[in-house]
C-alpha cells in the first residue's frame, strides 16, 4: 500500500504550534480566589457594591449585601487589591496569592483615618469584647459591661490581650494591664480579636480568647483628629489630639497621640478623675523584606475609688453615697485615691519572604502605683458607715477631716506626743518589666501552615507603704496594734527607726520576682471545605519573695528570699471547622492546659513573711466549644455551646473575723477547688431593610463551684490569744460546702433586642433593650465550713440547739433580681472634602433602673450565734450584711470629632506584625 503524502502549509503549522504552547502556559499558570468582607468602619455594617479589583489586570467583583466578595481566577503572586467606592476613598493593598483560597477577612471600609464612631471610654470589662463583627460581642461590649457581664462567667484573667506581640498581662495577679494604653482610642482601634477556642497562629491562646492589638503607624491612614467627649459617668471631659503621616514613599511612617480626661467627680459622689496619655511611634520598611516598627506610651493618672455599700446604708443615702470623702477647705478630698503611672516601649522587627515571615518583638514595661489608705490607730474609726455609727449618720454622713487633724494635734499631754492617730499612706506597687519573644510562621504548601513562638518575661515588684500626710502629726510610730508580745504591739521594721516620716518605708517592704518562659507551635490546614489545626505550648514560672523587714511578728522568715517555687506548665489545643455551603459553617474546638497559680495565691502574706501555701499545685482546664456560623444575605449570626471544667485552682484571701475558732486578721486559703461552666451564646442580625436591621442576642449560662474545697486559716502566734486558736499560727477548717452554689461572675443570663437604623444623609440610630438575671452574691467559704458551729467566746466548742432550719436559711445564696436596662445611641457625621465632623451621643440606663451589680457576702461574722444576732431583726437592720455595688443610673456620654485627611498617595501596606 502506498500512503499518499500530507503536505502542511508552515503557516498552518506554527499557528498550532502557537496555540499548544500558549496552552502550555496557561495550564502551568497557577491561579487562585481571594476572598474577604468588607464593613463600615463607623457602623461595622456590611457595605454592599463595593468594588473589589486587582491592579493591571482586568479582574473586578462587587461585594454583596453582607459585604462578602470572592474574586477568582487571579494568578498566583503579589498584587495590589484596590478597593473603592464612589462614597469612600480609595484604599490600596499588597497581597501575596500563594494558595488556591487567601482569605483577607475583614477590611473595614474608611472615610478618614479614625476608625470607630462610637468613642465611649473601652474598660477591662470590654476591651476583649470590642473590635470584631461577631453580633453577640458588638452587644456585648456596650451593652453587658455595665452590669460587670463576664464572657463564659471567666475571670479577666482567662482573657489574653497583647500590644504589638507584647501580652499585658500583669505576671503577680493575672490581669491585663488595660489601662497602660486604655485611654489613647485613637491608636489601639486595630484590633483583631481570636473569640473562644479559635486558632490563632500568634499564640497558644486562652478560654476566653485573645484581644490583638497593633499600633504600627504604617496601618493608619494619613490625618489630622481633634475629639472632645463631655460626660457624667467616670469623668467630665476629655480632649484628644492624634496625627498619622501615613505610609510616606512606601518606607517612613509615623504617629502621635495626646489625650486628657478630667472631672471633679463622675456619677458616684467623690470620685476626682485626671488623667493623661502620650503616644509616639515610628515604623520604617527598608525593602519589602526588613521592616521596624518603635513606639511609646507614658499614661499616668489619679481617681477617687467608690467602696460596696450595705443594704441599710442604701436605703439611708442611695446608690451615689461613697463613704471615702469629706469636706476640706471647700473641697471633697476622698482618703483613697489611686495614682498611676505607666512607661512602655516596644520595639518591632519583621522579616517576610515568599512562604516565611518572622517577627521579633521586644519590650520594657513600668508601672509605678500608689493606693492610698486612711491608718487609724487607737482612736475611733474615721468613717460613717462604721457599723457602731448606724444609723445615726445622717447629718455627719462624709469623712470629718477637720476633727482628724485636731485630734493628731491635740496630743502635748500625752506620753506619745506628735504620733499620728490617723494618718493617710500609699500603697505602693512599682514593677518594671521585660518581655522578648520570637514568631516564625511558615506556608508549607497550599494547605499546611506553620507557626511557632518562644518568649520569655521577668517581671519585678517593689512592694511597700509610705506616709503620704500625717495630718498634722510630727511622725507615726510603725507597729501592729493588732499583735503584740509582753503586752507591747509588734515591729513591723525591727531593724529600723520606730518613729517614721513621711520618706520612710513603714508596715511592709518587700519584693517578688516572676519569670516566664516558653514555647508554642500550630500546625493548620485548611482545604475548600475543611479546615483544622493542632497547637501545643509549654511554660515555665518561677516566684521568689525577697523580705526588706524584719518583721517582729514573724522572726525567722519575714527576712531575706524565700524558696522559690517553680511551675512547668502544658497544653493542647485543636479544632475543626466544615464549611457546609457559602453560607452554614459548623466548627468543633478543644482545649486541655495546666497554668500556674499567681503569685497572690502562692505566697500567704507576702506583706510579712515568706511562707508559702503547702503542697500547691498548677491549675487544669478542659474546654470544648461547638459553633455554627450562618452568613445569609439577610441573616446572620453565631451560635455557641461550650463547656469548661477548672480543676485545683487556689484563691488567698485576707480579712479580721470572728470565726468559730476565734477572733483575729486572718489569712483564709482556699484549695483544690474545682468549677464547672456550662452554657450557649446567640447572636442574630436581621436585615429587614438595606438602612434597617434588627438583632437579638442570648447569653445562657450556668457557672457553678464542682466541688467542697479545703479551706486552712493562717494567723500569727505571737501573742496568747493566738495560741488559743492553734500553737502553729495554721488550722485546718476542713472542707467549704459550696458545691453547686453559683460563681459570682456577673449576670448569667441574659437577653438584648436592639435595633439599628442608617440614614442616607450619613446619621444613625441604635437602641437596645437588654435583660440581665441570675446574678449571684459572692460567698464567704469560712462560713460554710464546720467551723462555722463552734463558738468563739466558749473555746472554740461547739453550739448548743442549734437550729439547722434556720442554717439553712442563713447560708442560702442571694440571687439578685432581674433588671432591663435600655441603652440609646446616635451619631450624624458632615464630610467636606478633606474634611470630616462626627458627633456621636449615648444615654445608658435610659429609664434610670436601680439594680445590684455585684457584692460579696462579709465575712467579720463567720459563726453561727453570731450571724444569728446579725439577721435577726431583718436585712435592712444588718451591721455585718452583705456589701453591694449597686449599678450606675442614667448616664450619657457626647463626643465630637473632627478629622482632616492628609493628601498623600502613598498606599496602604499589611505587615507581619
Amino acid at each position: 500500500m502506498v500512503l499518499k503524502q500530507l503536505t502542511i502549509p508552515n503557516t498552518y503549522f506554527f499557528n498550532c504550534l502557537f496555540i499548544f504552547l500558549s496552552f502550555s502556559v496557561v495550564q502551568a499558570q497557577k491561579y487562585g480566589k481571594i476572598t474577604g468582607r468588607i464593613l463600615h468602619i463607623e457602623t461595622l455594617k456590611p457595605l454592599k457594591k463595593v468594588e473589589v479589583s486587582i491592579k493591571n489586570l482586568s479582574l473586578s467583583v462587587q461585594t454583596n449585601k453582607l459585604g462578602v466578595f470572592n474574586l477568582e481566577n487571579v494568578p498566583f503572586g503579589k498584587h495590589l487589591l484596590a478597593v473603592s467606592h464612589k462614597n469612600y476613598d480609595t484604599q490600596i493593598f499588597e497581597i501575596n496569592l500563594q494558595a488556591s483560597v487567601l482569605d483577607l477577612g475583614t477590611i473595614y471600609f474608611y472615610q478618614t483615618f479614625d476608625k470607630i464612631d462610637f468613642e465611649e471610654p473601652i474598660t477591662e470589662q470590654n476591651i476583649f469584647l470590642f473590635g470584631t463583627d461577631d453580633v453577640f460581642l458588638k452587644r456585648a461590649s456596650f451593652d453587658f459591661s455595665q452590669s460587670f457581664f463576664s464572657l463564659r462567667g471567666y475571670e479577666a484573667r482567662h482573657t489574653q490581650i497583647s500590644l504589638n506581640n507584647i501580652s499585658l498581662s500583669n505576671n503577680f495577679d493575672g490581669f491585663p494591664q488595660w489601662q497602660s494604653v486604655s485611654r489613647l482610642y485613637d491608636i489601639t482601634r486595630q484590633r483583631q480579636t481570636v473569640i473562644g477556642l479559635s486558632p490563632d497562629n500568634e499564640n497558644f491562646g486562652s478560654l476566653s480568647g485573645t484581644t490583638k492589638i497593633n499600633t504600627n503607624p504604617a496601618y493608619f491612614r494619613g490625618g489630622y483628629r481633634l475629639s472632645g467627649s463631655y460626660s457624667n459617668k467616670n469623668y467630665t471631659g476629655s480632649i484628644m489630639a492624634t496625627y498619622h503621616s501615613g505610609l510616606l514613599k512606601n518606607t517612613l511612617a509615623y504617629s502621635f497621640s495626646a489625650s486628657r480626661q478630667w472631672g471633679e467627680e463622675g456619677y458616684i459622689a467623690g470620685t476626682l478623675y485626671d488623667a493623661y496619655s502620650l503616644y509616639g511611634a515610628v515604623s520604617y520598611k527598608f525593602n519589602p523584606k526588613h521592616s521596624i516598627v518603635l513606639s511609646g506610651f507614658f499614661t499616668p493618672s489619679r481617681r477617687g475609688k467608690v467602696t460596696a455599700i450595705t443594704q441599710r446604708v442604701y436605703e439611708q443615702f442611695g446608690r451615689k453615697y461613697n463613704p471615702l470623702w469629706g469636706w476640706q477647705e471647700g473641697e471633697k478630698r476622698n482618703s483613697s485615691m489611686q495614682n498611676n503611672q505607666s512607661h512602655t516601649v516596644i520595639l518591632n522587627y519583621a522579616y517576610q519572604e515568599k512562604n516565611t515571615s518572622l517577627t521579633a518583638n521586644v519590650a520594657y514595661l513600668q508601672n509605678n502605683n500608689a493606693a492610698s489608705k486612711l491608718d487609724f490607730i487607737n482612736v475611733p474609726n474615721p468613717f460613717p458607715n462604721y457599723w457602731k455609727y448606724l444609723p445615726d449618720i445622717a447629718d455627719n454622713p462624709q469623712i470629718n477631716w477637720l476633727q482628724l487633724y485636731e485630734i493628731n494635734l491635740n496630743t502635748d499631754n500625752l506620753p506619745d506626743a506628735g504620733n499620728a492617730r490617723y494618718m493617710l499612706y500609699n500603697q505602693h506597687s512599682n514593677y518594671q518589666k521585660l518581655a522578648a519573644n520570637m514568631i516564625v510562621k511558615r506556608t508549607l504548601n497550599d494547605k499546611i501552615n506553620f507557626s511557632a513562638k518562644i518568649n520569655y518575661n521577668r517581671q519585678y515588684s517593689d512592694n511597700f507603704a509610705r506616709p503620704k500626710d500625717l495630718l498634722g502629726a510630727e511622725f507615726f510610730t510603725d507597729v501592729n496594734p493588732f499583735t503584740t508580745i509582753d503586752n507591747k504591739p509588734t515591729k513591723n521594721d525591727a531593724l529600723g527607726v520606730l518613729q517614721k516620716g513621711l520618706k520612710d518605708k513603714i508596715k511592709y517592704n518587700y519584693s517578688l520576682t516572676g519569670s516566664h518562659y516558653g514555647a508554642f507551635v500550630q500546625l493548620a490546614y485548611k482545604t475548600r471545605r475543611y479546615s483544622g489545626f493542632i497547637s501545643g505550648n509549654f511554660k515555665r514560672t518561677t516566684y521568689l519573695r525577697q523580705g526588706k523587714f524584719l518583721n517582729e511578728a514573724y522572726p525567722e522568715n519575714s527576712l531575706g528570699k524565700s524558696s522559690k517555687p517553680a511551675f512547668n506548665n502544658a497544653g493542647i489545643k485543636m479544632g475543626l471547622k466544615y464549611d457546609i455551603d457559602s453560607i452554614h459553617q459548623v466548627s468543633i474546638n478543644g482545649l486541655f492546659s495546666t497554668r500556674p497559680p499567681l503569685a497572690k495565691n502562692t505566697f500567704i502574706n507576702a506583706r510579712e513573711n515568706n511562707n508559702i501555701v503547702p503542697d500547691i499545685k498548677s491549675e487544669n482546664s478542659t474546654s470544648l466549644e461547638l459553633n455554627y456560623r450562618f452568613n445569609h444575605p439577610l441573616l446572620q449570626g453565631r451560635l455557641t455551646a461550650y463547656a469548661t471544667q477548672i480543676k485545683n485552682a487556689t484563691s488567698v484571701n485576707a480579712f479580721f473575723a470572728e470565726i468559730g475558732s476565734g477572733i483575729d486578721y486572718f489569712q483564709e486559703v482556699t484549695s483544690k477547688i474545682n468549677k464547672r461552666y456550662f452554657g450557649l451564646e446567640l447572636g442574630l442580625e436581621y436585615q429587614v431593610l438595606d438602612n434597617f436591621s434588627t438583632s437579638l442576642v442570648a447569653a445562657l449560662g450556668e457557672h457553678v463551684y464542682n466541688n467542697n474545697p479545703e479551706v486552712g486559716i493562717n494567723f500569727n502566734t505571737a501573742d496568747l490569744n493566738e495560741d488559743m486558736i492553734h500553737p502553729t499560727g495554721f488550722k485546718d477548717l476542713g472542707k467549704a460546702y459550696i458545691k453547686n452554689y453559683k460563681l459570682a461572675n456577673g449576670p448569667q443570663q441574659v437577653f438584648s433586642l436592639g435595633g439599628f437604623y442608617s440614614n442616607p444623609k450619613n446619621w444613625w440610630l441604635q437602641g437596645t433593650a437588654n435583660y440581665f438575671s441570675q446574678g449571684y452574691l459572692a460567698v464567704s467559704n469560712t462560713t460554710r465550713t464546720s467551723d462555722f458551729y463552734n463558738n468563739p467566746q466558749n473555746y472554740g466548742q461547739p453550739y448548743e440547739d442549734i437550729d439547722f432550719n434556720l442554717v439553712k436559711q442563713l447560708l442560702k445564696q442571694e440571687r439578685f433580681n432581674p433588671y432591663i436596662l435600655c441603652n440609646i445611641s446616635a451619631g450624624k457625621w458632615w464630610q467636606y472634602k478633606g474634611l470630616r465632623i462626627k458627633l456621636v451621643a449615648s444615654i445608658h440606663n435610659l429609664f434610670d433602673t436601680k439594680y445590684i451589680s455585684g457584692g460579696y457576702e462579709q465575712a467579720r461574722i463567720a459563726n453561727y450565734g453570731a450571724l444569728v444576732a446579725d439577721t435577726q431583726n431583718g436585712a435592712s437592720e444588718r451591721n455585718f450584711g452583705p456589701k453591694y455595688w449597686y449599678g450606675f443610673g442614667r448616664t450619657y456620654f457626647i463626643n465630637l470629632a473632627l478629622s482632616l485627611n492628609k493628601s498623600s498617595k502613598a498606599k496602604n501596606y499589611v505587615n507581619s506584625f
